[in-house]
C-alpha cells in the first residue's frame, strides 16, 4: 500500500512524458574490453525502453543516468540491500544468462541482470505491460511480478545483444526477494564492477537495473541461429494468455494463441512445436480439440501439456501425445521446465 504522504504515481501523466535529455554518463575511461562491457550497459537501456514502449507506447521523462560502480562482494556474489536504491520497500528479481544448459545447472553465469523498484510501485508498472493485477500485499504476488518483469526485460536484452552480434545465451529461471538478499546474488566468476541504470518516472527515479558481465562474451554468427520454436496457447483464460505468452517470448519461444478448441484447430497450420492446452473451454474443450486433431490427415504427433484448475487428472496423461499436466494457478518457470523436456 502507498505509504503516508508519498506522491502516486499518474500513469496518464507517465505516458505522454515523451522528452528526451542527453544520456547522464558518470563513466570515466574503458578499456578495449570495458568498452565491450559498456556497449552491453546501452543495449540493455535500449532494451527496458523498448519493453515499455513497445507494449503501452509509453516513454521514461529522460534517459536513464547511466553509472559505473564497484561491486560489493559476498563469498563470489554480490551483496544486496535493495532498499539502498529507493530508501523505501523495495522488491528485485534476479536473472542470469550462461553459455548452455548445463551452465546455467553448474551456476557458470556470463551476464547477470537485477532489477529493483519500489514495491507500491510494481502493479502500476505491470499493468502498463499488460500484466494482470497483482496484491502489492502479498509477498508472494510481488516476487513472481517482479520476475516477470525480470523475464521480459532479460527476453528484449537477448534480442538486442544477438543484434550485435553476440551468441544467444540461456536465460536462468529468476529468482526474487523483498529488501535484501541473505546469501548474495550470483554473478560472473570475477567480476567486479556492475553498469547501473536509473529510469525515471515525472523526474523521479522509479526503476533500476544493474548488470554484471564478463569482460568477452562469445560472438554468434547467422549459421548459430535457429528459428524460435513454437509454442501454441489454446485457453480461454485471459489472465493464462496474458501470462505464459509474454512469459514464453522473453524466453525466446514464438507464441501462437487460441482461445478455444476450435481456433487452436485452425491455428495447427502454423505448425507449432508444443501445445499447451486448457481443458475446460467453450465451443470445444481439450478433449475435443485432441480427438479433433488426431483425425487431421498428415498432422504429425505434437507433444501436449495440459493445464486446468481440475485436479486428479493423472489419467490425461495415457491420451496420445499428452506429456504432463500442471493445475493451475502454476508457476511460468514450472511451465518453461516441462516445455523444455519435451521439445
Amino acid at each position: 500500500m502507498p505509504q503516508e504522504n508519498s506522491k502516486p504515481l499518474d500513469l496518464g501523466k507517465f505516458k505522454d512524458l515523451v522528452r528526451q535529455e542527453s544520456v547522464k554518463l558518470n563513466l570515466r575511461s574503458f578499456s578495449a574490453e570495458g568498452e565491450s562491457a559498456f556497449t552491453l550497459a546501452l543495449a540493455l537501456s535500449a532494451a527496458v525502453k523498448k519493453v515499455f514502449y513497445e507494449k503501452s507506447g509509453t516513454t521514461f521523462s529522460s534517459e536513464p543516468k547511466l553509472e559505473k560502480k564497484v561491486i560489493t562482494q559476498f563469498v563470489h556474489r554480490m551483496r544486496v540491500d535493495a532498499m539502498e536504491k529507493f530508501n523505501a520497500p523495495t522488491v528485485f528479481s534476479v536473472l542470469e544468462f550462461a553459455a548452455d544448459e548445463q551452465g546455467v545447472e553448474k551456476k557458470v553465469y556470463m551476464v547477470t541482470l537485477v532489477v529493483y523498484l519500489e514495491r507500491k510501485f510494481l502493479p502500476e508498472f505491470l499493468r502498463l505491460l499488460q500484466y494482470p493485477y497483482i496484491d502489492s500485499d502479498d509477498d508472494t504476488e510481488v516476487k513472481d511480478g517482479c520476475g516477470t518483469l525480470v523475464n521480459i526485460i532479460a527476453g528484449q536484452y537477448k534480442k538486442e545483444m544477438a543484434n550485435l552480434g553476440y551468441k544467444d545465451l540461456m536465460m536462468s529461471p529468476f529468482e526474487s526477494g523483498i529488501n535484501t538478499a541473505a546469501d548474495g546474488v550470483g554473478i560472473p566468476y570475477g567480476a567486479t564492477e556492475k553498469f547501473e541504470l536509473s529510469f525515471e518516472v515525472e523526474g523521479a527515479k522509479s526503476l533500476v537495473v544493474e548488470m554484471m558481465t564478463l569482460a568477452v562474451l562469445p560472438k554468434g554468427g547467422p549459421k548459430e541461429r535457429t528459428a524460435a520454436k513454437k509454442i501454441l496457447i489454446i485457453d480461454d483464460d485471459p489472465t493464462s494468455i496474458v501470462t505464459i505468452a509474454p512469459f514464453l517470448k522473453s524466453h525466446g519461444f514464438e507464441a501462437i494463441v487460441a482461445h478455444d478448441g476450435k481456433e487452436g484447430i485452425a491455428r495447427l497450420k502454423e505448425k507449432p512445436d508444443l501445445i499447451v492446452l486448457d481443458l475446460r473451454m467453450p465451443n470445444m474443450d481439450g478433449y475435443e480439440f485432441i480427438l479433433a486433431m488426431k483425425e487431421i490427415q498428415g498432422i504429425r504427433q505434437i507433444p501436449i501439456i495440459i493445464l486446468t484448475a481440475k485436479a486428479g487428472l493423472s489419467d490425461i496423461v495415457k491420451v496420445e501425445g499428452v506429456r504432463e499436466y500442471m493445475i493451475k494457478p502454476f508457476q511460468p518457470d514450472a511451465l518453461l521446465k516441462s516445455i523444455q523436456r519435451h521439445i
